[in-house]
């Protein structure tokens, strides 16, 4: 960390400051360097079978970043989803988000439905602490290596099954068949009606929309992770694995709790908001002079402050409470919003920033901290946020040079001083570590 770098805390100033300051430094600078430490689960084997599917790929991916010893498996041919890329970009024939989720992983290609590579594979169960696959339900059970097989051989696996439905119910029988989506996962989840503009936009903007690239994939795939260490630290406490079914669409729901609350308490379904929102008012994305301006208020000291900070204390009378601002009433909701949007339109980012900062500032010094402290970001377009000097102070992209695929960025966030997350390597060629793999167990 630079000279320049400080550390900021209330709980510092006082007479001890520097020292806590210094031992803070001391801690940051643990964060900031993975080289030479351990890895959480440096000790883990995990087989990746998954195919056409980016939430299997993507949780094996955050299992590789804490150190397990991943082995990506593919039928001769290579997974479908390397083909899948925004534009149809590719590199050395590999589309960018498999390319991505390559990191720190061994590729090894085996055909399960061959009997000679199956008992290869059988060998590598053996082996392992977790298998992550994402077929249809029933197939792996056919082929004879499905949970029920597997856990009499290797009675500690981890077997982590994905897949758009589940294992059980009428309703994954008869969809059993239907690959992996993440536009379905986000459409069964409710999720993409609740995001577009307002049912009364005009069209095409009051369409409902889907969220992000794969968002769906992330969160399920977060859920998969979450589910895969609970199971582990339960494994090293008694030696026993277990079978976990991952439904997307549920692991996407969980994100949507919220508004069929508060359908529920006003007695109607939540329509799509825009860029408003169920609880909080102001809270949302407002057009600036030079871009989009992000502001949040959450509590009523707040809201007053940002009245203040742009000149709309005249309106103060009619919105004086949170429940004042969450209303069922949209039109209400928009009146307000709208006054919001004329009071920064002609401001840029930076005039808008530049207030709020100081009157936080000077609220934070308060004793009494009743000045509000409402919150503003400027949006930014992902490229942009690549430029941001916070992010590289934090070293949130890790940079990596493979001799194939050349450098690359890749975000890793979780930041720990004695077992960081890291990215040691990214190398996707198909098959490239069969032979160094089956060496290593000494599987022939």
């Amino acid at each position: 960390m630079s000279s320049k770098e400080k550390v900021y805390s209330r709980h510092m100033q006082n007479k001890q400051a520097a020292k806590r300051i210094s031992e803070w430094s001391k801690v940051i600078s643990e964060i900031m360097s993975p080289q030479g430490k351990p890895e959480a689960l440096s000790d883990t084997v995990v087989l990746d079978l998954s195919y056409a599917n980016f939430t299997g790929t993507i949780a094996s991916s955050l299992l590789a970043e804490a150190g397990a010893f991943v082995i990506r498996i593919e039928p001769p041919d290579g997974d479908p989803s390397r083909l899948m890329t925004p534009y149809g970009k590719t590199v050395e024939g590999t589309g960018i988000p498999y390319l991505m989720e390559s990191r720190n992983k061994h590729n090894v290609i085996l055909d399960i439905q061959n009997e000679e590579d199956k008992k290869k594979f059988i060998a590598l169960v053996k082996k392992a602490d977790m298998l992550i696959e994402t077929f249809e339900p029933g197939l792996m059970d056919r082929l004879g290596i499905g949970y029920r097989q597997l856990k009499e051989i290797n009675p500690s696996l981890i077997y982590l099954a994905i897949t758009p439905y589940g294992q059980y119910t009428r309703q994954a029988k008869e969809m059993a068949s239907q690959p992996w989506s993440d536009l379905t996962s986000q459409a069964e989840s409710g999720m993409a009606g609740l995001i577009g503009g307002l049912p009364d936009d005009p069209e095409p903007y009051n369409w409902p929309t889907r969220a992000g690239f794969y968002t769906a994939g992330y969160t399920s795939a977060v859920s998969a992770v979450c589910s895969s260490l609970m199971a582990l630290f339960f494994k090293g406490r008694t030696g026993q694995g277990q079978m976990i079914d991952v439904a997307t669409a549920d692991s996407y729901s969980s994100c949507v709790g919220f508004p069929p609350t508060v359908g529920y308490i006003w007695k109607k379904p939540r329509p799509r908001y825009g860029t408003l929102d169920y609880g909080l008012c102001p809270y949302g994305f407002f057009k600036c002079k030079d871009g989009y301006v992000a502001i949040a208020c959450f509590r009523d000291q707040d809201f007053r402050a940002a009245l203040r900070i742009l000149g709309l204390w005249h309106i103060e009378e009619d919105w004086k409470t949170l429940l004042d601002r969450i209303t069922d009433d949209i039109e209400r909701a928009k009146t307000l919003n709208r006054e919001i949007e004329k009071a920064v339109a002609n401001m840029t980012f930076n005039e808008i920033f530049t207030k709020f900062q100081a009157f936080c500032l000077k609220a934070a010094r308060s004793k009494w901290r009743g000045g509000g402290l409402p919150v503003t970001t400027r949006m930014l377009r992902p490229m942009e946020v690549m430029e941001v000097e916070h992010w590289k102070v934090r070293n949130t992209f890790f940079k990596v040079d493979d001799p194939s695929c050349g450098g690359l960025k890749l975000p890793v966030t979780g930041k720990m001083s004695k077992t960081p997350l890291r990215v040691k390597k990214v190398s996707a060629r198909i098959g490239e570590d069969t032979d160094f793999i089956f060496e290593k167990f000494g599987i022939r």
